[in-house]
């Protein structure tokens, strides 16, 4: 196997022709220059269009001197150390936020809503429960129907299934049996970090304040496994979401611009971070 396939093989490489990037994860400070090749040659392969690296303080300059540009930072994501979120653009088009100004209304509105008040229980009515394999098809109806597209095939019930059997960690709330919300942690446990993510709310059942809780289950559950550095990213354009990471006291580090697809296309995706450890650079 060459030194690239293991490298895909482990997770530390990827290729993500859905949201056409390459993404990469860990390498070895000394082979900079080749890494950035690499991800060029596979970029052109695959007609990806942005170059995202998880870089090493002591490595941004070597980074921005190749053409990347540092977009944000994912507190504590290698065991408590930082990942300087570094993106390099492929063309023009993919650079350019569509709506930036909409964005940054949205972030001060979220900021100034930051840490207020104790997470409220769920509503009458609702149950908080962690969800199962046999939720599968439920789950993938819901995603389906909130986003027209989505980063990862999260409509497809054997998709939910595969990612419960590996690392996610699901949670929902329930409504006179159906689902009205749902959430996830997804862990990458040799990194010791976890996104929070997979985040939807059924139609018949936005404004009611679902997401908080499950956010706080997700938590608990996640220091529970040891897991204490926490991040989510967010549609910059969508107030919802980014309100709820400020109020249960996440961070904002920044934004990546055009990062995947999403709701109606490519968005930009704000990073909050919540470490329940400190971290180091």
């Amino acid at each position: 196997m060459s030194d690239v396939a293991a490298m895909q093989a482990a997770g530390d490489l990827v290729v993500d022709q859905r949201n056409r990037r390459v993404k990469l994860h860990l390498y070895d400070s000394g082979r900079i220059g080749e890494m950035d090749a690499i991800m060029r040659r596979l970029a052109e392969e695959t007609d990806a269009t942005k170059l995202i690296v998880y870089g090493k303080k002591k490595d941004v300059p070597l980074w921005l001197s190749l053409g990347y540009r540092q977009e944000g930072t994912i507190d504590g994501f290698f065991r408590g150390e930082n990942a300087q979120m570094l993106s390099c653009f492929l063309t023009e088009e993919r650079a350019v936020s569509a709506a930036p100004q909409v964005a940054e209304d949205i972030l001060q509105l979220s900021l100034a809503k930051a840490g207020q008040g104790e997470v409220k229980p769920l509503p009458p009515g609702y149950i908080l429960r962690v969800a199962t394999p046999a939720d599968a098809d439920e789950l993938a109806r819901l995603y389906r129907l909130v986003f027209a597209t989505y980063p990862t095939p999260m409509d497809d019930p054997d998709y939910v299934r595969k990612t419960m059997s590996e690392s996610t960690y699901y949670v929902v709330a329930e409504y006179d049996g159906r689902i009205a919300c749902a959430a996830s942690a997804e862990v990458t446990e040799r990194f010791g970090s976890a996104e929070l993510t997979d985040c939807a709310t059924h139609p018949d059942h936005v404004g009611k304040g679902l997401l908080q809780p499950l956010f706080a289950a997700l938590e608990e559950k996640m220091e529970e496994m040891g897991i204490y550095y926490l991040y989510t990213l967010t549609r910059a354009q969508s107030p919802g979401m980014n309100v709820t990471a400020a109020k249960h006291g996440y961070k904002y580090r920044g934004r990546l611009i055009n990062n995947c697809t999403i709701f109606s296309g490519y968005e930009d995706m704000n990073i909050w971070v919540k470490p329940l450890r400190p971290t180091f650079e």
